[in-house]
């Protein structure tokens, strides 16, 4: 019996198999997430820490907003991004990296490598977002959103920072952001984001 035919078949059949599965990773890997609207305005920090009292104006320095899901494998590559830039920032900057935990975990549960780096970020702070209430408020429903809130407490960029799912180096969008703190533009950089559901999905692993 000639076996050419049948290994033919099974050539095709595997090739096949291949290329459908590139193409779905590379529709998942490119497919933005959801992404809910921000508040034009930030005028006090209050909302982020109890400490904070609404006499603790949010526009004595430029503000950045990270919300992350400590377990989303994606938001490592969007971690990366924000150190590179990070020396590149010109004015003093808070950030306030503000993670999301289940209602039911203790804080312990947003200990990760993700979380370990954003907080030896100069100028970071932690928040832990219980439920995912904080994220939801500001519109910020995938891991990795960034909101830029300049030294008047108004919006200048919202979105990510990677081009596509955890992919690092320098994109348009991480461009806009080191602009935007630098230069300080009018108007607001609106971005996708590129990561996991910070709530609405089931929990990634790490």
């Amino acid at each position: 019996m000639n076996s050419r035919p049948i290994l033919l078949m099974t050539f095709v059949a595997l090739f096949s198999m291949s290329a459908i599965g590139f193409i779905q990773l590379t529709d998942y890997s490119s497919r933005p997430g959801r992404a809910g609207q921000a508040p034009r305005q930030l005028t006090s920090l209050a909302s982020f820490d109890a400490s904070w009292t609404a006499d603790v104006p949010a526009g004595d320095m430029p503000t950045l907003l990270v919300f992350y899901h400590p377990k989303c494998p994606c938001t490592a590559a969007t971690v990366r991004v924000l150190e590179r830039l990070h020396p590149r920032f010109q004015p003093t900057l808070r950030i306030i990296a503000v993670a999301y935990c289940p209602p039911e975990q203790d804080d312990a549960w947003i200990e990760s490598r993700t979380t370990t780096a954003l907080t030896s970020l100069t100028g970071t702070q932690t928040v832990i977002d219980r439920g995912g209430k904080l994220s939801e408020r500001f519109g910020a429903l995938v891991s990795g959103h960034l909101l830029l809130y300049d030294a008047g407490g108004r919006l200048t960029f919202s979105g990510g920072i990677t081009p596509y799912r955890g992919h690092e180096g320098d994109s348009p969008s991480s461009l806009d952001l080191l602009r935007r703190i630098n230069d300080q533009p009018d108007g607001c950089g609106q971005w996708p984001v590129f990561g996991c559901s910070i709530v609405f999905d089931r929990e990634p692993q790490r």
